[in-house]
């Protein structure tokens, strides 16, 4: 599991908190990848590695909003 940030961090602002968020959830999507390969190693029934595989490609999807949401306010800052 990743580290949690502080939602109240003043350094947060508009565009870093999605980033930052981002972050943790691509780090989430990779340790569930290493979970789901942990599982067919062991070989664990099928159900199992596809909960790993469904929740894995929910956290990138999740990712993909974030850094869109992020690029989205950084947009916003440009002159």
């Amino acid at each position: 599991m990743t580290k949690r940030i502080a939602h109240d961090d003043p350094r947060l602002n508009a565009h870093r908190m999605p980033m930052e968020l981002a972050t943790e959830t691509i780090l989430d999507c990779a340790s569930t990848a290493g979970q789901m390969q942990h599982a067919i190693a062991n070989q664990q029934p099928q159900s199992e590695v596809l909960r790993y595989r469904d929740l894995a490609r929910a956290q990138f999807e999740a990712y993909l909003d974030l850094m869109a949401e992020a690029a989205h306010h950084a947009g916003k800052l440009k002159p």
